[in-house]
C-alpha cells in the first residue's frame, strides 16, 4: 500500500466504522482523544494534547476532561466491537502489564502473526506497591491502593472485567492466561460461566488424579501422560504438557477444560499467547508508553483505550500476513505494528502533515 494512501484510509475508517458509535455529545472528546493519543508517540498527557491544541491552556483543559471521562471510557469497547474484530471462536490473551504503580488488564485478540489486538482494557492500582516509601506519589497510590481493595480484591477486579468484557460482546471467546490466573475463584467462575480457557500452571502445583478408585495428590510436573484428566476445585479438567524443545527447555502445563481440542492444537494455541507480551512491548516502545506517570486507573483506561483502537485500525487498514512479516532474514524481522506505525509516519511526511 502506497504510504499516502493509509493516512486516508485510516481516516476513512475512523469516519465510517468509530465516529458512528459515539454519542454526540462526546464526539469533540473522541476527536480530540483520537489525534492526541490513538496514532502518536506518548511524551506527557498535556505535551500530547498541546500538539492538537495550540493553546495551552485549553489543551489542558481537553486532556483533563478526556481523562476523566468515566462514561466514555466505559463505552470505547463498545466503539471498538464496531471494528468487528472479535467474533465467536476467536482466542483472545489475557494478562496484566505494570506501570508505574498502576496495572492495565488487557485481553488482545490472537493474529497468528506476532502480535495480538487489544480488544478490552481495564485498570487498577498496581497489586503490589511499596509500603514504605519517600516519594509522595507512591504515598498517594499506596493509600489509594489500600482504600480500593477494601471493597474490592485484585481477583474480584479481575473476574468483574472478564464478565464485563463477556457482556459486552453478548459471548465468551476463548481465553488464554498466563501463569498467575489459576486460582480458585478465577476458574470457577469461568467454569460455571461457560467459558473455555487455557491456564498455564506452575510447576509445583498440586492437582489430584481424576480416579474415583483413590485420590493421589502430586505435582503437575510429576504426571506421567502428555494430556492428562485430573480434578481441581471439584471439576474435572485437562493438564497439558508441551514438548520439551531447545528454546523451551521446561515444559508448559496448560490447565484447560477444553474436552475436544487435541494436545497439539492446545499447544499451539498456548504458542500464541505470547503475542499480548510482544504487544504491550510495542505499546511501551513505539508508542513510548513506558513514559506514562499518570495517578488514576481510569487515566490509564481511557489513554490505552485509544492507543488499542489505533493499533485496531492499522491492523485493518494494513491487512499484515506471515508472508510480509517473514520475508526478511529472522534477526532483521520487524513486527507488522511497527511496520504499519513506520509506514503512517512515512504517509504523513509525504503529506507535508509532520507526525501523526
Amino acid at each position: 500500500m502506497p504510504s499516502t494512501n493509509i493516512v486516508r484510509d485510516i481516516r476513512v475508517l475512523v469516519q465510517n466504522k468509530l465516529v458512528p458509535q459515539v454519542l454526540r455529545r462526546w464526539r469533540r472528546q473522541f476527536a480530540f482523544g483520537t489525534q492526541a493519543f490513538s496514532l502518536r508517540t506518548f511524551q506527557s498527557a498535556n505535551g500530547n494534547a498541546r500538539m492538537v491544541v495550540g493553546n495551552a491552556a485549553t489543551a489542558a483543559t481537553k486532556c483533563d476532561r478526556l481523562l476523566a471521562n468515566a462514561k466514555l471510557a466505559g463505552h470505547l469497547g463498545v466503539i471498538f466491537d464496531a471494528l468487528n474484530l472479535v467474533r465467536p471462536g476467536d482466542y483472545v490473551n489475557v494478562d496484566h502489564s505494570d506501570m508505574h504503580g498502576l496495572t492495565a488488564l488487557v485481553g488482545a485478540r490472537q493474529t497468528r502473526n506476532g502480535r495480538a489486538i487489544p480488544c478490552f482494557v481495564e485498570t487498577t492500582y498496581a497489586h503490589h506497591l511499596p509500603a514504605h516509601s519517600d516519594k509522595k506519589r507512591w504515598q498517594k497510590l499506596r493509600a489509594a491502593m489500600v482504600l480500593v481493595r477494601k471493597t474490592q480484591s485484585f481477583t474480584g477486579h479481575t473476574i468483574d472485567a472478564l464478565q464485563h468484557f463477556a457482556d459486552r460482546l453478548g459471548f465468551w471467546p476463548k481465553l488464554v492466561f498466563d501463569r498467575g490466573f489459576g486460582n480458585e475463584s478465577l476458574v470457577t467462575h469461568l467454569a460455571a460461566e461457560g467459558a473455555t480457557f487455557y491456564i498455564r500452571l506452575k510447576a509445583g502445583r498440586f492437582v489430584e488424579l481424576d480416579d474415583r478408585a483413590t485420590v493421589t495428590r502430586l505435582n503437575v510436573k510429576d504426571l506421567r501422560e502428555k494430556d492428562t484428566a485430573i480434578r481441581l476445585y471439584g471439576m474435572t479438567l485437562r493438564v497439558i504438557r508441551s514438548p520439551r524443545s531447545r528454546r523451551a527447555k521446561e515444559p508448559w502445563y496448560i490447565l484447560t477444560n477444553d474436552q475436544q481440542s487435541s494436545r497439539t492444537k492446545i499447544v499451539r494455541i498456548y504458542y500464541h499467547r505470547f503475542e499480548i507480551e510482544e504487544t504491550f512491548r510495542d505499546m511501551k516502545h513505539i508508542f513510548a508508553l513506558k513514559r506514562t506517570r499518570l495517578n488514576k486507573p481510569l487515566s490509564l483506561k481511557v489513554l490505552l483505550w485509544f492507543v488499542s483502537l489505533g493499533i485496531a485500525v492499522l491492523y485493518l487498514v494494513t491487512k499484515p500476513t506471515t508472508q510480509q512479516i517473514h520475508q526478511t532474514h529472522p534477526k532483521k524481522q520487524t513486527s507488522w505494528l511497527r511496520q504499519a506505525y513506520e509506514q503512517l509516519q512515512q504517509g504523513y511526511a509525504l503529506l507535508g502533515w509532520g507526525s501523526g
